[in-house]
């Protein structure tokens, strides 16, 4: 058994080299270059994801590259590829180079034996600074002796474009290969950098956003070539894995968007060429909806049509600025030159990758040029609007003092006619200011007499409430005078019968002829009646008593000093004079707080109660409910005192609430009110140095809240 698995083991191994003698080798030979392999490749798309490379190593499914950089397009499967490479030289350190920054996952294994065995494994999934080669492209050190043959498999994945260009050399021609990209990367940037701050200042000389907005625009196209040559993980985002996957798709649509939008001002596309410039809307969803799969890691679909897209945008692009340049605008001929150049790069590069032109240092920056000669003749193109600007302001200028020279004869020829309409019109506006001052003498008047109108209109209410108030009790005294006589008559005749049987025998008989009398005028009633007649008179009394002092505590209209006043006891007051008004369709409910006495005037605040209640009670009348209610509230709040007076009435659109202060406005039917209660209402409040709030919504309610300061002396 144990001979039978050797025997195995050889033949397998046999064939396996002879498989492997019938490709290619690469025979390194000079150590002074740097030489493309991409010819001695073998590449095998892989659709599992856990194939083991012992096992891809010697499978027979690879084909032969034909390309100095084999070129596979966008896919998503595992991209492998074998290569037979023989060191001819005396150097023992050979270093594979992979010059293609932006691959996702890419690991190198040497195949010894039938058995794979890993060397490395990078790319952007890996921070740049756990890279063993510090540097954007992929490099890989291997031993090899002289005359020795090895085999060496990579694994690819990407979600971008994806080329092979792999180089073979010693450290020193790829150190300078490294420092060549470098050298050129460098003035790219410089350019760049000179081109931001060139423009920047232009822009704070002129302020046209126009200049702000290809600033943007030239920093986003810089991002996008060194992210496309790799500087950006290397010296921008060297840790973080995130935006170093998602860059190329973020700085393409980017990069896209701003050249739309900085052509769209360049242009004035939405003067010149109104409808199509829409259409620069359907390219901006389609970037958006490239970002969103790339954010959900569909890196191939994004990449398709972040690319697809942005060809049918530059065309577009194109197009637009023709038909704006056959127009005569002089702008479009240097966006045109400058744009079509930067196409011209782009196409070189693309052809490159597959494989049409060669893989060589011009061909790397073809797009790196095209770029930098765009951003040059753009700014060119920008330099030229300021002369623009400036020839259509000195015609500007020149038409403004051609306008000035015609408006100063036309107002020369003005003046004579003019002077002699002043005078004339002097004479007259004497008169209309005559006129207005005697209009505006009767307008006071009228004022003074609605305001005195408005103060009747109180007193006269005052004065009904009075009367209704007091002539209650009063005609329940009188009407029980007459009733409180007869049983008083009516006792003295009992008591007269009472004499006369005192006097006469026999006191039996008598007695009885007493008990019948008394039950003839109902004794025990009578005794009853007496009280509650007596009683009655006692109320009456008492009501009066209270509604004298509820006047007298209301009436105090003419006081001009400062008092302390209890607002709560003022509010009674006001209630009491009120009552007849309510009809008893009105409930009223008091949550009074345990509130200081405060300075003020208090008939006049009592004014205050008196209109904002009489308003509250035709309010909840004019709903016709029969729940209608008013809630009054006071309380402390800092260093003033609140009273709130709410009702559940028609309430008041928010047109009539930010009018209700305004004198003679009212809601009411002529002759029903003067529109001055809330103005004089509002006067109170001020003269007071208080606030007063309004809340009310239609149907609901309204709501009243006042403040007065405690000491309104210390506010003088």
């Amino acid at each position: 058994m144990k001979s039978l698995l050797t025997f195995i083991l050889f033949a397998f191994t046999f064939f396996q080299s002879l498989g492997q003698r019938n490709e290619l080798v690469f025979q390194y030979k000079n150590a002074d270059k740097f030489e493309s392999a991409g010819k001695y490749l073998y590449l095998f798309k892989d659709s599992s994801e856990n194939s083991h490379p012992s096992v891809i190593g010697n499978l027979s499914y690879f084909r032969k590259s034909n390309q100095d950089v084999p070129t596979l397009g966008v896919s998503s499967k595992n991209i492998w590829v074998k290569f037979h490479i023989q060191n001819l030289t005396e150097s023992n350190s050979i270093f594979l180079s992979v010059l293609q920054p932006n691959i996702d996952e890419i690991s190198l294994y040497e195949i010894e034996s039938g058995h794979a065995k890993l060397i490395e494994s990078t790319g952007e999934i890996i921070p740049y600074y756990n890279r063993k080669f510090k540097n954007q492209n992929y490099i890989f050190p291997v031993q090899i002796k002289k005359e020795e043959i090895k085999t060496y498999l990579f694994k690819i994945r990407t979600g971008e474009q994806i080329s092979i260009p792999l180089k073979v050399g010693t450290q020193t021609p790829l150190y300078e290969s490294l420092l060549q990209f470098d050298l050129v990367t460098g003035i790219y940037v410089g350019i760049i950098l000179v081109m931001v701050f060139y423009n920047l200042f232009i822009y704070f000389s002129v302020r046209d956003k126009i200049y702000l907005i290809y600033v943007f625009y030239i920093i986003i196209v810089g991002l996008t070539q060194t992210n496309f040559l790799g500087y950006n993980i290397r010296f921008l985002t060297p840790g973080n894995t995130w935006l170093s996957i998602n860059g190329t798709y973020i700085l393409s649509t980017l990069v896209g968007i701003s050249a739309a939008q900085f052509m769209r001002f360049f242009l004035n596309t939405s003067q010149h060429e109104p409808k199509l410039d829409k259409f620069f809307y359907i390219f901006y969803w389609i970037y958006f909806i490239s970002i969103i799969l790339a954010f959900f890691t569909y890196y191939n679909a994004s990449f398709l049509i972040i690319e697809l897209n942005a060809m049918f945008l530059a065309l577009y692009m194109l197009f637009i600025a023709y038909k704006i340049n056959l127009k005569g605008y002089k702008s479009a001929k240097f966006f045109l030159i400058a744009w079509t150049i930067f196409l011209i790069g782009v196409v070189f590069f693309v052809l490159r990758d597959f494989g049409i032109f060669p893989y060589n240092t011009v061909t790397s920056y073809t797009m790196t040029l095209g770029s930098a000669l765009e951003v040059i003749l753009l700014s060119f193109a920008l330099a030229d609007r300021i002369n623009i600007l400036k020839k259509e302001k000195e015609i500007s200028q020149a038409e403004a003092i051609r306008a000035m020279a015609e408006n100063d004869r036309i107002i020369r020829e003005q003046n004579v006619i003019l002077e002699s309409k002043v005078e004339e019109r002097t004479s007259e506006l004497q008169q209309s200011n005559q006129d207005l001052n005697k209009a505006l003498t009767n307008l006071q008047e009228a004022q003074s007499q609605l305001v005195d109108a408005e103060k009747m209109a109180s007193l006269g209410q005052l004065t009904a409430g009075i009367a209704h108030e007091i002539n209650n009790p009063i005609n329940f005294v009188s009407s029980s005078i007459n009733p409180l006589k007869r049983d008083i008559q009516g006792l003295m005749q009992i008591l007269e019968e009472y004499e006369k049987l005192h006097k006469q025998e026999p006191q039996n008989a008598n007695l009885k002829q007493i008990e019948r009398l008394k039950e003839d005028l109902e004794y025990d009633y009578l005794i009853e009646e007496i009280d509650m007649m007596l009683s009655g008179i006692a109320e009456g009394a008492t009501r009066t008593a209270e509604i004298v002092k509820s006047l007298r505590n209301f009436s105090r209209l003419d006081e001009d000093a400062l008092k302390p006043s209890d607002l709560n006891l003022g509010i009674d007051s006001t209630l009491v004079l009120l009552n007849n008004s309510m009809d008893g369709k009105v409930k009223v409910s008091k949550c009074y707080n345990d509130i200081p006495a405060i300075e003020c005037f208090p008939g006049k605040i009592n004014q205050v109660f008196m209109n904002i209640l009489t308003n509250s009670i035709q309010a909840v009348k004019a709903k016709n409910i029969s729940d209608g209610e008013i809630i009054i509230s006071t309380f402390e709040k800092d260093e003033s005192v609140g009273v709130s007076i709410k009702d559940n009435g028609i309430g008041m659109s928010e047109k009539t609430k930010m009018k209700i202060f305004e004198p003679f406005f009212t809601t009411k039917d002529v002759g029903e009110g003067t529109g001055l209660g809330l103005s004089i209402v509002y006067t109170i409040i001020e003269s007071h140095k208080g606030k007063i709030e309004v809340h009310s919504e239609e149907g609901i309610g309204t709501e009243f809240i006042l403040y007065l300061p405690k000491n309104l002396q210390s506010l003088k």
